[in-house]
């Protein structure tokens, strides 16, 4: 070898293509940042594949994740989940945007020499799907959506089933909720479908301090909050109306809302916000928009609420306000029962249902001992069961799996 020139070691570590249609900063795609930066990177190379730009993409490269885009058209991507009805059925030239976009995706997949393809999202599944087929290589769809049509057009949930065995692609689903709607046969193969993948945040980075025993209860200023995007199905008018409510028993309690909308749902908020100025909540109740701080503002709560009026795919965030120390109000449906233990961690309530939501937060407020101890058992349970350490390690384990195979 001549002297000064490098010689070229080659790479062993399998690649693991992950693919997302979406680059927003958003619950799936937080969970999909969680993953490729806590994989072991000794053994696997991450490379994702994003079908836009966005935060996500700049946040990934920061953190120093191979990170590619292969840009979808507008037409496609932007189209939204819960508006693909009968209707809205994809065109033949969309129909011709989506092969020659696979046929794309497949040349890629060979190019990057990819062992495995893992999808994140339910157009990045289709599509992924396809080119993986092409390709041939295995792919996994990783679902973070309830496939049943209170959550999804009924077109949608039956063409997702149907391609999730044409395909036969591995599934791993975010929750035993999201699992059961799948509706796989008893006879499927159990190397194929795998149940909950629990999506893991990292406790490390999280404020594991409870807030002074002396505000629950007391005269001082506290503040009770959700996290979100804005969203009709996030229940954010269901939260103001709790919220107005407490504020008549306890008028010292402050509100937030942190979130924003992003898939075009200004009219919402519009709407929740004149709800909250009719409520008379003007004054006690906080806008924060988009923060990136969530974990600061989390530790600054005294109770944290979650209020979807559809059930929840998982409800990552829950995970992340127990990790916080905080006793927790959530609706009852979809996964959110597998995170928050009846009574122990966090009180559960019906979906809708703005009175049983503010009489549980009232509760709590009468009751702080209790709720400090909640908080702290629910820290417990997120470190024990839903860490991104063990999140990953279980996901590299059917990487292994597919390899063998």
């Amino acid at each position: 070898m001549k002297r000064g020139i490098a010689a070229q070691v080659p790479e062993t570590r399998p690649t693991i293509l992950f693919l997302d249609h979406s680059a927003q900063w958003s619950g799936g795609e937080i969970a999909l940042f969680n993953l490729v930066t806590h994989l072991n990177q000794e053994k696997w190379k991450p490379l994702v594949v994003l079908f836009e730009d966005g935060p996500l993409r700049t946040k990934l490269i920061e953190a120093g994740i191979d990170t590619k885009l292969l840009l979808l058209d507008p037409r496609v991507s932007k189209k939204r989940k819960d508006a693909l009805g009968a209707k809205s059925a994809v065109r033949l030239r969309e129909l011709r945007v989506i092969c020659r976009f696979c046929s794309r995706l497949a040349r890629l997949m060979r190019r990057e020499k990819a062992a495995v393809v893992h999808c994140n999202s339910l157009k990045a599944d289709i599509l992924g799907g396809i080119a993986g087929k092409m390709a041939r290589l295995p792919v996994i769809w990783h679902v973070r959506d309830r496939i049943a049509d209170d959550y999804l057009p009924r077109p949608v949930v039956f063409g997702f089933r149907w391609a999730a065995r044409l395909l036969g692609v591995t599934v791993i689903a975010v929750s035993n909720a999201v699992g059961k709607t799948l509706h796989f046969p008893q006879t499927t193969e159990p190397s194929r479908f795998k149940k909950a993948f629990y999506n893991g945040v990292n406790g490390v980075v999280v404020h594991d301090g409870l807030s002074s025993p002396e505000v629950l209860g007391g005269e001082t200023t506290a503040t009770i909050g959700m996290v979100g995007r804005i969203s009709l199905w996030k229940g954010q008018h269901i939260f103001i109306e709790a919220a107005a409510r407490v504020h008549q028993r306890f008028p010292h309690y402050h509100f937030q809302i942190i979130g924003s909308t992003l898939f075009g749902e200004e009219e919402y908020e519009k709407q929740i916000r004149a709800q909250a100025v009719q409520l008379g909540l003007e004054n006690v109740l906080e806008w924060t928009g988009f923060r990136s701080d969530i974990d600061q503002l989390l530790h600054q709560m005294e109770i944290f609420v979650h209020a979807s009026t559809t059930g929840e795919p998982f409800g990552q965030v829950i995970v992340e306000a127990m990790l916080a120390g905080k006793p927790v109000v959530a609706t009852n449906g979809g996964g959110v029962p597998e995170i928050v233990q009846e009574g122990q961690t966090g009180l559960l309530v019906p979906m809708n249902d703005a009175q049983s939501m503010a009489a549980a937060i009232i509760w709590l407020i009468e009751n702080p001992e209790i709720g400090r101890q909640m908080g702290q058992a629910g820290r417990a349970r997120a470190l024990e069961h839903f860490s991104i350490q063990k999140t990953a390690g279980k996901i590299e384990g059917i990487y292994s799996q597919l390899l063998q195979r």
